[in-house]
């Protein structure tokens, strides 16, 4: 009997000392209390999904729960072993950053199709009305085949494997900055380019679309002088001499649904440019003078 009685509490001392090592490893009694730790589940834990997974636990044998402690997501899985219960804790920040990245960039970058809708919508009309014309028609084509581009960036973004193809940047900025020199020109503006070969890697939809976002404000908010783009293996630098951002705004330039006084757009895309920045690991950044232009920098 004694040494029945010593068994049991060699293995008491070493599920306690194994709840005590292992971080990550919780087990826990019917009542709640963490063995090792000496504090209950739901005090460590305080949230009332600690209390259902619990009860549950010691119910159904098995439950879940997560929660959020400075900025870090958890996930807790339990499963019953006997009389005790033993939650593993496994880190999901990094999964949940995901999901909501992809997320922002569908909601922000799905409002790039609009304008090209726009344009076929339009054009099918004036055919419809007044007869086929081949301009109309090769440009409702053109508007279609962007849209597709558009719809593949945002399908690859989805399938991303954390790996992107190695390519050169230069050929799709050129691309980009020929659909805006027509525009320039028909403002008076000066377009000035430096672009040197730069391998990187990238997704190419999700590229030439924040270069379009950057290029479109640049032409849009200058009324004369010039639009420069810079290109390196280093950053993407697009400026212009316009009249600077609103100063009130400069602080939330990136956040959706922010945009200055003499926009009339929805103030979506800088925060187009940010995510698509951020989904590469790269970083942006606004250097502007009321007055002066502005100049965007993508560091990748």
């Amino acid at each position: 009997m004694r040494g029945l009685k010593r068994s049991g509490e060699s293995g008491i001392n070493w599920i306690r000392e194994l709840g005590r090592t292992f971080e990550e490893l919780l087990i826990v009694d019917d009542k709640g209390e963490i063995v090792g730790r000496g504090e209950k589940l739901w005090e460590r834990y305080p949230c009332p999904e600690a209390v259902r997974a619990h009860g549950e636990l010691f119910e159904r044998g098995e439950s879940s729960f997560e929660f959020e402690e400075r900025g870090r997501h958890y996930l807790f899985k339990g499963k019953r072993v006997g009389k005790l219960g033993v939650f593993i804790r496994e880190e999901i920040t990094l999964k949940k950053e995901v999901e909501e990245l992809k997320r922002e960039v569908f909601s922000t970058l799905s409002h790039q199709i609009k304008t090209p809708l726009t344009v076929i919508r339009g054009n099918a009309e004036m055919a419809l009305e007044f007869g086929i014309e081949k301009e109309e028609i090769e440009e409702i084509v053109k508007k279609c085949a962007e849209i597709e581009e558009i719809l593949k960036g945002l399908q690859k973004l989805f399938e991303r494997s954390g790996r992107f193809p190695l390519i050169n940047l230069r050929p799709i900025a050129l691309e980009c900055i020929e659909e805006f020199k027509k525009r320039a020109r028909q403002k008076g503006l000066e377009f000035k380019c430096s672009l040197k070969d730069a391998n990187l890697p990238a997704e190419p939809t999700l590229f030439k679309q924040l270069l379009i976002n950057l290029l479109d404000n640049a032409v849009k908010f200058t009324e004369r002088g010039r639009v420069e783009v810079e290109l390196t293996e280093g950053y993407l630098k697009v400026s212009d001499t316009g009249g600077g951002i609103d100063e009130e705004i400069r602080e939330r330039l990136f956040e959706k649904f922010v945009k200055g006084r003499r926009s009339n757009g929805e103030g979506i895309g800088l925060s187009v440019v940010k995510e698509i920045a951020r989904f590469h690991g790269w970083r942006v950044e606004a250097e502007s003078n009321k007055g002066e232009g502005t100049t965007f920098t993508v560091y990748f």
